[in-house]
């Protein structure tokens, strides 16, 4: 490759790197000062000028405080961990099996089914009128539904359930992605060589070398569960809420004195998820002292079969879950009486969705343009930055250094709680006349949907054979042709891929739309998050359902893409 082509890449790398820095440090960070200094007082924009710890005072003072947080902390972390302990136990369990390959096959829709759809879904499994419990009546002959608190439980148990269904499918892909780069078979076969158990080998050899590869992967999921609000809206409880939901509600409320309060609860929220870091890094720590000697006792293991077949039945039993919180959409979107204990509807009809769909029009139009467009930007960035690092060595050290923080800067949006800087950012659009347009919407989107493209796509991208860049470009003499008819082609699939969970990742959206849309710009998400309140089942299933599919059928479309062409009106398979 010519120098001149060198440098011209430094320069894209250059670029790359100014847009990202702005993008992730400037926009992220500016949005939690903006969220900062109203917690102590200052916020010019509803006359208070002066630093004061007020807010600070009616936080402390608000009831039922300890509890919220106690719920936030119990439902985040405990999930977290049960979903880190299910990812590592079903992958050991898996490894070399048939098993391994049906996990791979039901990841992409575990994964693409937005949060909100899966958790109207549960809801409708789970509730005392559900499924489950019309499939018991028979049994304990119940002539109406128990008073059982499954739903918006005080424990915060089903909002629990529901972050485990949707995080250990997104932990399972990390581990495997990461245990492609560890002598998996050889560890296996010496220590079996020597007596030791598989399973036991999985848990002192290869666990821990998988969860220092995960453990970024295993944090974002812990911020996310510490400072979710779409799902706990639905499933989780309600008196009191989770301290998130609390901090949302104090943020809507229209008197104007509740923002300084709202910001110091969105600092306090992010206290307590630097807090839960801390409590997991010193029990890393600790359980590197207390595990030390049983990891050097020399113990081969015992009952390894019995934890094998319950990580099977786990992850059977987690797809059970979803097919049926999939199924009760599809049923409740076209029942029309359907009367307890009865298994199935005593009557169908299609007046559900003859009332949603004039009013899901509009939001469906909505979510599928700010999902296109923050997709595609995040996938035309991600190439950006990934093509300019690939020569970024050999321009100069100084430039490998800003492309490996530009890889870090990637999760910072996933690592704050969104509460804490999103409401920053509106108060900056708000100033600039920006706010309630669907390109701020999509802008904003493209914070969270930017690092899971970036992820998808580097692996691939990082794996190509240059080589092929270069022969192209001995025969055509065009870096663009080369880049486009022979890079690009070869790497299609992952491409497509890339774009489609991005769109997945988009539609799940709640509270970037909530705050950038400031009401005016609805999508199907927020509108299915506002029906969950009500009373209507049959048309939130419908909202839930429309919600659902969406990510799947851009998946369904990608999938066709990259396998097929159109070729003079003729459909023709790629080969490439």
């Amino acid at each position: 490759m010519s120098d001149s082509l060198i440098i011209r890449k430094g320069s894209v790398l250059n670029f790359s790197a100014t847009l990202v820095a702005v993008l992730f440090f400037a926009v992220v960070l500016l949005g939690t000062l903006s969220a900062v200094l109203p917690a102590f007082g200052y916020f010019p924009a509803l006359g208070m000028s002066s630093l004061s710890l007020k807010s600070w005072g009616q936080l402390w003072e608000t009831p039922g405080l300890a509890e919220m947080l106690w719920l936030s902390f119990f439902s985040g972390a405990g999930a977290t961990l049960v979903s880190m302990l299910l990812a590592l136990a079903l992958v050991s369990a898996a490894w070399g099996s048939r098993f391994w390959h049906q996990a791979e096959r039901w990841l992409s829709p575990i994964m693409a089914t937005p949060h909100v759809a899966l958790s109207v879904g549960l809801m409708f499994l789970i509730m005392p009128s559900g499924m489950i419990v019309r499939g018991l009546s028979p049994f304990v002959d119940w002539q109406g539904p128990p008073d059982w608190h499954t739903v918006q439980d005080p424990w915060a148990l089903s909002l629990m359930a529901l972050l485990i269904l949707k995080e250990t499918p997104f932990l399972i892909l990390m581990l495997m992605v990461s245990i492609r780069q560890l002598p998996v078979r050889e560890i296996l076969r010496t220590g079996a060589g020597l007596g030791y158990q598989s399973w036991t080998l999985w848990v002192k050899l290869i666990w821990p070398q998988l969860y220092a590869r995960t453990r970024l992967s295993m944090l974002t999921v812990l911020v996310f569960s510490l400072s979710v609000v779409d799902i706990a809206l639905v499933l989780g409880p309600a008196t009191p809420p989770t301290f998130a939901v609390q901090v949302l509600n104090w943020f809507q409320n229209p008197d104007l004195e509740f923002q300084s309060l709202a910001s110091a609860g969105s600092v306090l929220l992010l206290i307590l998820v630097l807090l839960t870091i801390a409590i997991i890094v010193s029990f890393e720590k600790a359980a590197k002292k207390l595990c030390r000697r049983w990891l050097t006792s020399g113990q081969r293991g015992v009952a390894g079969g019995f934890w094998a077949g319950f990580s099977i039945i786990s992850w059977k039993l987690l797809l059970g879950v979803f097919t049926g919180s999939a199924l009760m959409l599809l049923l409740w979107s076209f029942a029309w009486r359907w009367r307890f204990p009865s298994i199935f509807p005593q009557s169908w009809s299609l007046r559900g969705w003859e009332r949603a769909w004039p009013r899901l029009v509009e939001p469906l139009e909505m979510a599928l343009l700010i999902a296109s467009v923050s997709a595609f930007l995040a996938l035309l960035v991600s190439i950006l930055i990934l093509e300019a690092g690939r020569n970024s060595q050999k321009v100069s050290p100084h430039m490998e250094k800003v492309h490996r923080l530009i890889s870090r800067a990637m999760y910072l949006p996933l690592l704050l709680p969104q509460l804490t800087f999103l409401f920053g950012i509106q108060v900056w659009l708000i100033r600039s006349g920006t706010e309630g347009h669907w390109l701020s919407v999509s802008l904003m989107h493209l914070l969270f949907v930017l690092p899971y493209c970036y992820l998808s796509l580097s692996g691939p991208w990082r794996h190509y054979d240059e080589r092929q860049t270069a022969q192209a470009l001995l025969l055509s003499g065009s870096p663009a042709r080369a880049f486009f008819q022979v890079k690009c082609l070869i790497l299609l699939k992952p491409i497509l891929a890339s774009f489609a969970l991005g769109f997945a990742v988009s539609i799940a959206q709640y509270l970037p739309t909530l705050f950038a849309g400031a009401g005016r710009v609805v999508t199907v998400t927020t509108e299915t998050v506002a029906l969950a309140s009500g009373g209507n089942r049959k048309v939130m299933a419908v909202y839930a359902l429309v919600q659902m599919l969406l990510p799947m059928l851009m998946y369904g479309l990608m999938m066709l893409l990259s396998a097929w062409r159109v070729t003079g009106w003729r459909l023709r398979k790629r080969w490439v």
